[in-house]
């Protein structure tokens, strides 16, 4: 075994996060939290036409929906990164998007935040059962 007390697996892409949680001193059994995002989906719309009927169409800020968008994806991140105990655990993160990358990152940021990400891995949807029985999965062969 590990030193570790937990071990947690987390799928996640910009919609959803699903921690599952698997702690020694509960019995191993696994624990699932959902958490979901607030970030906005889409391209940048928008803008204003001219007083006249056929006048061309303002431009849009660009750079102000990337900086709310970058901001709404930090927010996601650190309400995932709040449900983990960064000093007794382990962590497999996967999924189908780039937010898994979003966070690795975040989670190396950190100077303080120590839990040990064991492997990011990309996975495509998966349903809740699924997730599960990946992270049992992955902490068994890694144990084995």
């Amino acid at each position: 075994m590990t030193n570790y007390k937990k071990q947690i697996g987390i799928w996640l892409d910009y919609k959803e996060a699903f921690l599952v949680i698997i702690d020694e001193e509960k019995g191993g059994a696994p624990e699932v939290r959902h958490i979901l995002s607030n970030i906005e989906w889409g391209v940048a719309k928008g803008g204003s036409h001219g007083k006249s009927p056929w006048a061309p169409q303002g431009g849009i800020n660009e750079q102000a929906f990337m900086a709310r968008r970058q901001k709404e994806e930090k927010i996601y991140f650190e309400s995932i990164l709040r449900e983990i105990d960064p000093d007794t655990c382990e962590l497999l993160i996967f999924g189908p998007a780039e937010a898994k990358l979003g966070l690795q990152r975040m989670i190396g940021g950190i100077k303080h935040y120590r839990p040990e990400v064991k492997a990011v891995i990309t996975a495509g949807a998966m349903t809740r059962n699924q997730i599960v029985a990946q992270v049992r999965v992955f902490f068994a062969e890694k144990v084995a």
